[in-house]
């Protein structure tokens, strides 16, 4: 992950302390910042299953989030992540999980 995208998007300090928000305006994402929205949550989740750091309860999210069946698939879902970059979801979650397997069970 490149350092830019970690940066955290802060509301203005005026909205803060009490300015309405309106939801029927446009919103200001574009397809592309959705599509990269999409790759950051993969990316990421994947990344953090693995590392020590995290908790297990956040990985535990992860493994879960990873196994939603298709009929309970979202749009930030692992499923639609994969799909939009072409990738096979059912492939790369079962060398996923054997991978992690191997690595907590030893």
């Amino acid at each position: 992950m490149y350092r830019q995208d970690e940066q955290m998007i802060r509301p203005e300090s005026s909205c803060i302390t009490g300015c309405a928000t309106r939801f029927d305006d446009e919103p200001p994402w574009t397809e592309d910042d959705i599509l990269r929205l999409h790759g950051l949550l993969l990316e990421k989740s994947l990344h953090d299953l693995f590392d020590l750091r995290v908790s297990a309860a956040t990985r535990a999210d992860i493994l879960e989030w990873m196994q939603v069946t298709k009929e309970r698939s979202k749009a930030f879902s692992y499923r639609a992540c994969c799909r939009l970059f072409g990738l096979d979801a059912e492939e790369i979650r079962d060398r996923v999980l054997q991978r992690y397997r191997q690595r907590h069970t030893h």
